[in-house]
């Protein structure tokens, strides 16, 4: 088997507030682009965002995507909405590393806009504790 090598172009940047969907390993893939692809019909500024530097991110059923962007490259200034499609709750997609547990509960904190879909309500227990503290 041979190793396949793809070079993937820079993506652009949010120049204000807009909405970023967060893609983790193992993310659904219809509960994430399903929303994007609404939202870019309607003209609003999303960005696909994974949950690592790595740009390729692994869907559930095995697709691999391209996201717009590292979470390097995330801004906590210009989000406005955080959106974290499902997947199982053992992946990645629902399981945030330290440093995006902390955008998510300073964004949160600072009276943000939080989507979770369908598993990803199991997100850690910072924001867990939080949306229970405050509806949307």
């Amino acid at each position: 088997m041979t190793e396949t090598s793809i070079r993937i172009p820079t993506s652009s940047r949010p120049s204000g507030k807009a909405t970023f969907v967060m893609l983790g390993n193992g993310f659904d893939e219809i509960e994430a682009l399903a929303p994007v692809d609404v939202m870019r019909r309607a003209e609003m500024k999303v960005f696909t965002v994974s949950m690592t530097d790595k740009r390729l991110v692994r869907g559930a059923t095995g697709n691999n995507i391209v996201a717009d962007m590292g979470i390097s490259d995330l801004n906590p200034e210009h989000i406005d909405w955080l959106v974290f499609p499902g997947a199982d709750k053992s992946e990645d997609a629902v399981n945030l590393d330290e440093s995006l547990n902390d955008i998510v509960k300073d964004h949160w904190d600072k009276g943000g806009n939080i989507a979770a879909i369908c598993a990803a309500p199991a997100l850690r227990a910072c924001l867990i504790i939080n949306v229970a503290a405050r509806v949307v």
